[in-house]
């Protein structure tokens, strides 16, 4: 890993800067994110891959005024599955932190190899490993939150590809503004109301170049089909409008299913009779009866606070655990997870914790 800060001050046209600052849409819905995320002060690890949607995040945080704009830091992660132009990338984007006067984290990591090893596709290994990073690297640094450039495409690409893939009320909020992390940080999304376009308008406007990805284009990738053919087509024949309506799709799926979050925490407190990292017995009467969405959120709700592993569980895993609580049997579940139940009580166990 290797820190590369500048002590270059940064070389911007003032002219441009006012300009964009008054006729971009970028800035002012990155100027909205900003304030109500409170950023201004905040020490901020920027995810940049060079192109163009971090590099006009980086630029347009830069952009802010004193009470909105964040303590800027820049990571970068080169994932070796590009050669000698993933090395070009990080000497660019070296270039430009020094001209920004912004310190810069390197990182390397070998995502092809551990594909293999997890025996999992490169986007999912690729994605894993750059913010098994970005967290590395801000709790390195003493940062507060990292900071992602997805946008409002990317957002109702993610929404179709749940939507497809076959999701619920969950994978319909997409990806939210801003969540917790493990290690304390945050992990925000100052641009999630922002278009593509706005993005390459607003470097325009401001004379910033940025890089291109190659694998972008590369139709193999369920994302790049997605973003070039599928919501393209399905917007030129249905709804032009298809992106925002994606996102307000999301947005309306978010809010209901922060409500059906706390309603079901509540449930869980409710008939949680006893707890330990292995063994969870619940009283099963209080929930008999009830919508079996909300049974469902209540059995989430408990794996998400005994930190167990979710990521196997379907569907169909949920709706088996719930026929297990109301009408009782038992059933085996990923990640050694049992149920049964026994009198007035459901029990559920994970095997080898100690």
């Amino acid at each position: 890993m290797l820190a590369c800060p500048s002590p270059c001050g940064p070389a911007e046209d003032v002219f441009q800067s006012v300009l964009a600052m008054n006729d971009s849409p970028l800035l002012g819905h990155l100027a909205q994110a900003a304030g109500e995320l409170q950023l201004g002060r905040l020490s901020v690890l920027i995810g940049v891959s060079g192109g163009a949607d971090s590099v006009a995040l980086l630029r347009g945080l830069l952009s802010l005024g004193d009470d909105l704009r964040p303590i800027v830091q820049v990571a970068h992660l080169n994932h070796k599955l590009r050669g000698a132009t993933a090395d070009a990338d990080a000497v660019w984007l070296k270039r430009l932190c020094e001209t920004l006067a912004v310190p810069l984290t390197i990182g390397i990591a070998d995502v092809a190899q551990a594909a293999r090893d997890a025996g999992r596709g490169i986007e999912e290994a690729a994605r894993d490993e750059r913010y098994r990073f970005l967290e590395q690297t801000a709790r390195q640094l003493g940062c507060r939150a990292i900071a992602v450039a997805h946008t409002a495409d990317d957002q109702a690409e993610t929404i179709l590809h749940h939507i497809l893939r076959g999701t619920g009320l969950a994978g319909l909020s997409g990806m939210p503004a801003e969540r917790p992390l493990p290690g304390g940080a945050r992990l925000i999304r100052p641009l999630l109301a922002a278009r593509r376009a706005d993005v390459l308008n607003y470097l325009q406007q401001i004379g910033q170049d940025f890089r291109e990805d190659e694998s972008n284009q590369d139709e193999k990738f369920t994302r790049n089909r997605l973003r070039r053919r599928v919501l393209p087509e399905l917007a030129r024949e249905f709804n032009p409008q298809l992106i925002d309506a994606l996102g307000r799709l999301g947005q309306q799926a978010s809010q209901t299913q922060a409500a059906l979050t706390d309603c079901a925490a509540g449930w869980l407190d409710r008939v949680l009779e006893s707890e330990t990292p292995c063994s969870v017995r619940l009283k099963w009467q209080p929930l008999a009866g009830r919508p079996r969405h909300l049974v469902r959120e209540v059995l989430t709700a408990l794996w998400r606070r005994q930190n167990w592993p979710r990521q196997e569980m379907s569907f169909d895993h949920w709706d088996r655990l719930t026929d297990v609580l109301e009408s009782g049997g038992a059933a085996d579940f990923p990640g050694g997870i049992s149920a049964r139940r026994t009198g007035r009580l459901i029990v559920i166990e994970k095997s080898g914790v100690p």
